[in-house]
């Protein structure tokens, strides 16, 4: 009996031997290689394979790779891929460099902090704070919540298509290849550019890094896992980096390109010879950093389709008799699980915070939802002003894990606002107008939640400062500040208006106050504060001023893309006594901006500001200055008009204004006296009403707007500024 099984067995293996190859379906692989964000140009070849319905039966990829990887196996199209990056500004969550560290990121009114053009992190060990030049939140988040529904997945061969990505283990010196476990630790760890971004540490204490470090394009693992056939693509152009391909070593991007090729082009290149075809788009013009050509390099990889045509009807032609049957399920098919659970993984995250997160429990993990969820992270970590916080899916329960700064780190912000530019009254002629502020300000961590702050303001004088700051509940903190100022306090040293003159005044100030938060983009503060001012000019004299004031401030548009919706506003209120001439002062001021539209191409926009002040009529501090360089205790200015965004975030404003003002010095003084009635200057100035219209021109960066105005009214008057804000 025994002898005739094994002849049955052998008859069959003879005969399975002997049947043509094509009867059996043969493993397809794509393997996506790295190269940062020259890596877009794989998207039009997932698409080319999609239109012909040809459906990968593994998936492998490298840095770039693994995340369009990624996100292919996991179910998304090349179309969705391609609206994906067109919708997202990938600029910004690639290389964000401001690390946020606490609550008072929002400029408050009792502040003037500026930190848009660097920030860079320092620690007792080091320059740095963290082991990565840019700051991962938002990439992070990005991954996560557009793929939270596959989190939960820890084999990766049970995704959509199976998938495999590739690191570099640097603590062990080796290649790692990533088929189970946590998807975006995989993901994350593979794109981790040295330098660039922090490497991922693994539960065995091992640090990952960019796989390319090992395996820029890794056929040979495809080969080693059964691929019968195999189509790479190398957007890096391994086999012809140097000579007329090279990069352009004129630019920090491009040299940092070059030094990425040298590191990871001889293994990309060695396993060419393993790939039945390697497509290679041309992104000559294009390198690693240059997230914000994302249309450019999509219309590489287009070209690159069609250049290799052929190749995609031989892999169809091997593939045609299979290709009916193939079939995976896209990623919005796939039910998103449930939060059953939300849990603290470690003490960083405060109970308050997790009262507040518990809240997402019984929800969905879609898209939309994650996106909430990964905005109160963000809240917690600027609130507690943590390194970084992270969390884990498991079986439904989502593990939240924060990691502060080490003590005695922090960092140095660098920031430039204001206006330069000529201005012209019939009374005062031409002048040269200036208001810009440079500021230089940090943070400390002295212990764990307590920080010192500081900074120094070089505009209207040179304020120096330092303070504490404490965050406490989940979205409130409390701060403390005392500073010096030198220069000018006086009426006549109010910078953009024609009276401005230098002076060596002093002044004193001293506050405390609580900020909250009740959303990410919406701060209040109280506070109590004092001021003394000593006047070395104009006759001399000191002021102390006692006051408690409210604050408001509404960050609801970025501004760093011409085309972007949305509404600023802030709102400052303060009530005080002067000494020595023991009467009431306030003040109370307003501004708002906002743009509006129903497409990206048209925006309507309008600018409204309102201030009414009552302080000793010598300090600067008594006026506020119009939009055409007035200075007035009193004033109105509003404008309403439209916006024309341009390619490359250029914008062209134009609109019509109204300004009402009153109370000037040379009004007051001659009066000898101030009336307490709010807005009361305002309508007894004789000239103090103004309409004309305006013209702008500017650019949308990340470090603020760029913009060139012209202002004509009908008395006439003439402003023409370059603003920075």
């Amino acid at each position: 009996m025994r002898k005739r099984l094994l002849s049955v067995l052998l008859l069959l293996v003879v005969f399975l031997c002997c049947l043509p190859a094509s009867i059996f379906k043969p493993k397809f692989a794509l393997v996506l290689s790295g190269g940062g964000a020259k890596g877009i140009a794989h998207i039009p070849i997932l698409e080319e394979l999609d239109r012909r319905g040809i459906v990968p039966d593994m998936v492998l990829g490298t840095s770039m790779g693994a995340i369009i990887g990624g996100f292919y196996a996991s179910g998304y199209s090349g179309e969705e891929l391609e609206e994906l990056v067109r919708e997202t500004d990938l600029m910004g969550y690639f290389l964000h460099l401001h690390a946020i560290r606490s609550a008072d990121t929002l400029m408050s009114p009792f502040t003037a902090y500026d930190t848009n053009l660097l920030t860079v992190e320092f620690g007792a060990s080091g320059l740095g704070a963290t082991n990565g030049l840019v700051d991962d939140q938002y990439i992070n988040g990005f991954i996560r919540r557009n793929l939270s529904k596959v989190l939960g997945i820890r084999d990766f061969d049970d995704l959509p298509i199976p998938y495999r990505a590739i690191g570099t283990d640097i603590t062990n010196s080796r290649k790692v290849v990533f088929s189970a476990g946590s998807l975006f630790d995989a993901i994350r760890a593979s794109m981790a550019i040295p330098v660039v971004f922090s490497p991922v540490r693994l539960d065995d204490g091992s640090y990952i890094m960019d796989g390319g470090l090992e395996d820029n394009m890794p056929t040979d693992i495809a080969r080693d896992l059964g691929a019968d056939i195999v189509l790479a693509v190398d957007v890096n152009d391994a086999r012809h980096i140097y000579g007329e391909n090279r990069n352009d070593m004129a630019t920090l991007s491009g040299t940092f390109s070059q030094f990425s090729d040298y590191l990871t082009g001889p293994n990309s290149s060695a396993n060419y010879d393993e790939a039945d075809w390697v497509i290679v788009p041309d992104t000559t013009d294009y390198s690693a950093l240059s997230f914000g050509s994302t249309d450019g390099i999509l219309e590489a990889g287009e070209k690159a389709v069609q250049d290799y045509m052929y190749v995609f009807d031989e892999l169809e032609s091997r593939l045609e008799r299979w290709i009916p049957d193939m079939e995976a399920p896209g990623y919005e098919s796939i039910p998103a699980p449930v939060i059953s659970r939300i849990i603290a993984g470690n003490d960083a995250i405060p109970s308050a915070s997790m009262h507040d997160l518990q809240s997402f429990e019984g929800m969905e993990m879609d898209t939309w939802t994650m996106a909430d969820f990964e905005k109160a992270l963000d809240d917690i970590r600027r609130h507690e002003g943590l390194m970084s916080v992270t969390y884990e899916i498991d079986d439904g329960i989502i593990s939240v894990y924060g990691e502060r700064y080490p003590s005695l780190s922090g960092s140095i912000h660098l920031g430039l606002t204001g206006s330069i530019g000529i201005r012209y009254t019939a009374e005062d002629g031409f002048f040269f107008a200036y208001t810009p502020d440079f500021t230089v300000s940090g943070r400390m961590a002295l212990i764990p939640r307590l920080d010192l702050t500081y900074g120094i303001v070089v505009g209207d004088g040179t304020t120096i400062d330092a303070g504490l700051a404490y965050p406490f509940l989940s979205s409130a903190f409390l701060y403390g500040r005392i500073g010096l100022q030198y220069g000018e306090l006086s009426h006549s040293s109010i910078p953009g208006t024609p009276d401005y003159r230098f002076g060596s005044d002093l002044g004193l100030f001293l506050n405390i106050g609580v900020g909250y938060l009740p959303l990410s983009n919406l701060r209040l503060d109280a506070i109590f504060g004092t001021e003394y001012a000593c006047l070395f000019s104009e006759g001399g004299g000191s002021y102390v001023y006692p006051y408690i004031g409210l604050g408001f401030v509404y960050d609801g548009y970025d501004g760093t893309n011409a085309s972007d919706n949305g509404l600023d506003a802030s709102l400052t209120l303060e009530f005080g006594g002067d000494f020595p001439d023991n009467t009431i002062s306030y003040a109370f001021s307003a501004e708002a901006f906002g743009a509006f539209g129903p497409t990206d191409i048209f925006k309507f926009i309008f600018d409204f500001s309102t201030a009414t002040i009552r302080r000793p009529i010598k300090l600067a501090s008594a006026y506020s200055v119009t939009k055409m360089g007035m200075s007035a205790s009193d004033s109105i200015f509003l404008m309403g008009g439209f916006r024309l965004p341009l390619p490359y975030s250029i914008f062209v404003d134009a609109g019509i204004f109204f300004e009402a003002f009153g109370g000037s010095y040379d009004e007051l003084s001659v009066k000898g006296s101030r009336s307490l009635v709010p807005y009361s200057e305002l309508m007894l100035s004789e000239d103090g009403m103004d309409i004309g219209g305006c013209f702008s021109a500017g650019i949308a960066t990340s470090f603020g707007q760029v913009s060139l105005s012209f202002y004509v009214s009908a008395v006439p008057r003439i402003s023409l500024m370059v603003n920075l804000k």
